[in-house]
C-alpha cells in the first residue's frame, strides 16, 4: 500500500482544484505546458525566504543564457550556487522553481543563479546542457575561489551530473560538489518504481517521461546513439565531484538515484542519499503546505557545508597551467 504522507495528500487535493476544468500539462503542446506550469506554481511560490534578487542576460562560450541572481542579506564570498530547474528539458524556467533557489540560497547563505537555459524541443540536446555548461564556466570566471555548488531536480539533476562529466572528460575541475534532487540518469523504464507509479497518479507518469526524452533528446539523437546517460554501460563515473542524492519514495524516478548512488560509491565517490517517505516527483515546490521541503533541502544545504574546504587552484579550476592568463 502506497504510503502518501497526509500533508502531500493535502497538497495533490488542491492541485486538484487548480487543475479543475484544465487540460492535463503532460500531454498539451510544450508552449502551452509551459504557460500552465507558470500559473500553476505562482500560487505557491510565497513561502520562499527573502533575498534580494535581479536578472541578468549573459554571453559565454559564444552562447546567449539568461540567469536569475539570488543574494541573502550578507552571503558568504566562500561559496556560490548555480542551480538547473526541472522540467523534462520542456518546461519550467527560474520562475517556477523561485522558492527552491532561495531556500538553497539562504540555507547555504551564498549567491546563487538560477539558469535560464535553452529548452527542448525547439532547443533539442544538447543546447540546454551547453547553455548549462556556459553558466557554469562563467561562475567560475567570476567567483575562482568561491566553493562552486551545482544543484538541480529532475531534468536539471541530469544536467548538472552530465555538466559534471563533460567537465570531467575535458580536464576541468570547477565543480566542487553536486546536489541532485529526483534527477533522471537514465533513459531505461523497466525498474519497479516505474511499475509502481508510472499510470501517473501522483502526478509524473511513463507516457509523460517518455514525452520529455523524445522531446529532449530529438529523432536525430536517438538514431546516431551518441546521448550518453550517467546510468549507461559503460560511463566512466570516476573523478566527480562530491554528491547528495534526494529522492522521493513515490516517485517513478526512485530507483534510478538508489541506481546512481550505488554505482557513484563503486567508483569511489564521495556519496550520500536521503530518502523522503511519502512525498511525489516536485515535491519541493510545495513548502507552504510541506515540512518536508524545508527538512530535505536543509539536509542537502548542511551536507555541503560540511565538505572539506579543500580548494584547487583558480588555475586548475579553469582548466589552465598554473601562471597562465585567464
Amino acid at each position: 500500500m502506497d504510503r502518501l504522507h497526509p500533508a502531500m495528500r493535502s497538497v495533490l487535493e488542491q492541485l486538484a482544484v487548480q487543475r479543475a476544468g484544465l487540460p492535463s500539462r503532460y500531454a498539451v503542446p510544450f508552449p502551452q505546458a509551459r504557460a500552465q506550469l507558470e500559473r500553476e506554481r505562482a500560487p505557491w511560490l510565497a513561502d520562499g525566504p527573502p533575498c534580494t534578487t535581479l536578472e541578468r542576460t549573459e554571453q559565454s562560450d559564444g552562447r546567449r543564457f539568461g540567469l536569475r541572481v539570488y543574494r541573502p542579506q550578507t552571503p558568504s564570498p566562500g561559496r556560490m550556487l548555480v542551480y538547473l530547474h526541472g522540467g523534462g528539458w520542456c518546461v519550467g524556467s527560474p520562475a517556477t522553481h523561485d522558492n527552491i533557489v532561495r531556500r538553497l540560497a539562504c540555507g547555504l547563505n551564498c549567491e546563487a543563479w538560477s539558469i535560464d537555459y535553452a529548452l527542448a524541443p525547439e532547443a533539442p540536446c544538447p543546447a540546454g546542457l551547453l547553455d548549462c555548461l556556459a553558466a557554469i564556466e562563467l561562475a567560475a570566471r567570476e567567483r575562482p575561489a568561491a566553493r562552486l555548488i551545482v544543484a538541480g531536480d529532475s531534468a536539471g539533476a541530469n544536467l548538472a551530473l552530465d555538466s559534471a562529466l563533460r567537465l570531467r572528460d575535458q580536464g576541468r575541475r570547477l565543480i566542487d560538489s553536486l546536489l541532485l534532487f529526483y534527477g533522471v540518469y537514465t533513459d531505461g523504464c523497466s525498474d519497479s518504481s516505474m511499475a509502481a507509479y508510472g499510470d501517473g497518479r501522483y502526478g509524473l507518469s511513463l507516457q509523460a517521461h517518455l514525452r520529455y526524452l523524445d522531446a529532449y533528446l530529438g529523432a536525430a539523437t536517438r538514431a546516431s546513439g551518441t546521448r550518453r546517460f550517467a546510468l549507461d554501460e559503460g560511463t566512466d563515473l570516476r573523478g566527480l565531484p562530491d554528491c547528495f542524492l534526494t529522492v522521493a519514495e513515490l516517485d517513478i524516478l526512485r530507483d534510478q538515484s538508489h541506481e546512481m548512488a550505488r554505482r557513484l560509491r563503486e567508483a569511489g565517490g564521495r556519496v550520500e542519499l536521503q530518502e523522503v517517505s511519502g512525498v511525489i516527483h516536485g515535491f519541493l515546490s510545495y513548502g507552504l503546505m510541506l515540512a518536508q521541503v524545508d527538512d530535505a533541502l536543509g539536509a542537502a544545504a548542511r551536507w555541503a557545508l560540511g565538505l572539506p574546504a579543500v580548494r584547487s587552484s583558480p588555475d586548475l579550476r579553469l582548466g589552465l597551467p598554473p601562471g597562465a592568463p585567464a
